[in-house]
């Protein structure tokens, strides 16, 4: 019982989305001439 709330804890913890991830995200879904904008900057 203890081990399957650990796990699941574990598993919760593990999806929260830190900023450098949806920056990561976000920049995968530019389009070329978005993404040299973005590096101009």
């Amino acid at each position: 019982m203890a081990l399957a709330a650990k796990l699941q804890l574990r598993q919760s913890q593990s999806l929260v989305m830190t900023p450098q991830l949806m920056q990561s995200i976000r920049l995968l879904q530019f389009t070329h001439v978005e993404l040299e904008h973005f590096i101009d900057e």
